[in-house]
């Protein structure tokens, strides 16, 4: 993404981009944003027909690139 992310609006931007092309489903909704250190973590559901999953991801602050993504079943 290569870019700063200063606020937690500009997280939850690279967060829905993120979710649109990398995870199956529909994009849902934002359950969680935090600070910490120098990432944002942003939990967000997405959704199929039958199921819901629970996506969290790391954004580095000074960059804007998602450098983990967990998804429920990875982590239930």
């Amino acid at each position: 993404m290569s870019k700063e992310v200063a606020t937690r609006d500009a997280a939850i931007e690279i967060t829905e981009a993120f979710a649109d092309s990398e995870c199956v489903g529909r994009f849902g909704e934002i359950t969680e944003v935090a600070e910490r250190d120098t990432v944002r973590l942003v939990e967000f559901q997405t959704h199929t027909l039958s199921e819901t999953y629970t996506h969290r991801i790391r954004i580095t602050t000074s960059v804007g690139n998602v450098v983990t993504h967990d998804r429920s079943s990875r982590f239930d």
